[in-house]
């Protein structure tokens, strides 16, 4: 059976977004294996603190992050 969760606040689709733009084709396995592993926080290039994704790594982990579909600008 295939396990859901929760929905994402617009806080923390914006931080995933940000974070994905910024690492490129890559950024789940960066989020996970640099950010998360180390619990590392998130700087965007602006200098922006994104506590949302330390938030995220707590409450959904890494089987989530790689279950995750980045919605589609429309």
């Amino acid at each position: 059976m295939k396990k859901t969760y929760r929905d994402l606040s617009p806080a923390e689709l914006n931080a995933l977004q940000v974070f994905a733009k910024e690492h490129g084709r890559k950024w789940r396995d960066e989020l996970s294996m640099v950010y998360w592993y180390n619990a590392r926080p998130f700087r965007d290039k602006s200098g922006n603190l994104h506590p949302e994704l330390h938030r995220l790594r707590n409450d959904l982990g890494p089987t989530w992050l790689y279950s995750f579909k980045m919605p589609v600008a429309a």
